[in-house]
């Protein structure tokens, strides 16, 4: 099937309301009511998080991870939660909820696991960001995470066209062509269908041109930022200050050279966090 045949297939789903969005696991239901209303009741989600092993441990892990610079080990939820805050927990329980596995794509697994990479650490580097300033921002994480979650919902259109084994397979570059068209429309028809918070669809639908974001131009500029050093980490770049600074979406999110340095200084317990997944 050509290229131009995938395109409007997807364009008429797109129209239709008919891609393929995973519902959210119900602790990432949760978590999302939580953040959505302040005044949400948070013990269900405290009680869920402790009923999952998996989860426990994991909200356990990133209170111990030395990004945090904290003092005595954390061995409990309840611990955790002290440390970190609800909100930040919040944060982490969602990332483990979602990820890779919410998007069974096998031909564009590589992809996706890519793709989640990228955005969880932009997600860990927007968080990041907002320590340096003065009036700290709401849901820095949760932006970045899901700042491209339309792109593995496209990938998966496009097998749901094809097949899970077309032959030919599309070439990179035309999914490249079908993520540039169709990932920021995808990705606000999952907001819509997972009620993300609205600073998330802004995200989502300015990253390109934090300038142009009506009410979060400053969120979105971060996040705009913390990808570019999540790229670059994942690429094995060392973040050098000197050269970020002529780098437009840093400049952009207001960041000079001693908040870059904070920032390069934090890149091996980025990495370390990143490498636990």
């Amino acid at each position: 099937m050509e290229l131009d045949d995938i395109g409007a297939q997807i364009e008429r789903r797109l129209r239709e309301r008919r891609l393929t969005v995973p519902v959210l696991p119900s602790v990432a239901a949760m978590v999302l009511a939580v953040i959505n209303d302040p005044g949400e009741d948070v013990s269900a989600l405290s009680e869920g998080i402790r009923r999952d092993p998996a989860l426990a441990g994991h909200v356990v892990k990133y209170a111990n991870a030395p990004l945090l610079r904290a003092g005595a080990p954390v061995l409990t939820v309840g611990q955790a939660i002290a440390r970190l805050g609800m909100r930040t927990v919040a944060d982490v329980v969602f990332a483990a909820c979602i990820g890779p596995r919410l998007f069974p794509v096998p031909l564009h697994a590589a992809r996706i696991q890519r793709i989640w990479q990228e955005s969880l650490a932009t997600a860990i580097w927007a968080y990041e960001i907002n320590l340096l300033r003065e009036h700290k921002l709401v849901g820095n994480f949760l932006c970045g995470l899901l700042h491209q979650v339309g792109q593995p919902v496209v990938l998966q259109a496009v097998q749901d066209i094809l097949g899970p084994a077309p032959k030919p397979s599309p070439s990179e570059e035309d999914i490249e062509t079908l993520l540039r068209r169709f990932g920021t429309r995808a990705a606000l028809d999952v907001a819509t269908r997972w009620r993300l918070p609205e600073p998330v669809v802004e995200v989502i639908e300015y990253l390109e041109n934090p300038a142009a974001a009506p009410r979060h131009g400053v969120l979105v500029a971060g996040v705009s930022a913390a990808r570019v050093l999540a790229v670059l980490s994942l690429d094995g770049e060392v973040l050098e200050p000197s050269r970020l600074l002529d780098v437009p979406r840093i400049a952009a999110a207001g960041l000079d050279e001693a908040a870059l340095n904070r920032l390069a200084a934090q890149q091996p317990a980025v990495l370390e966090i990143l490498a636990q997944g």
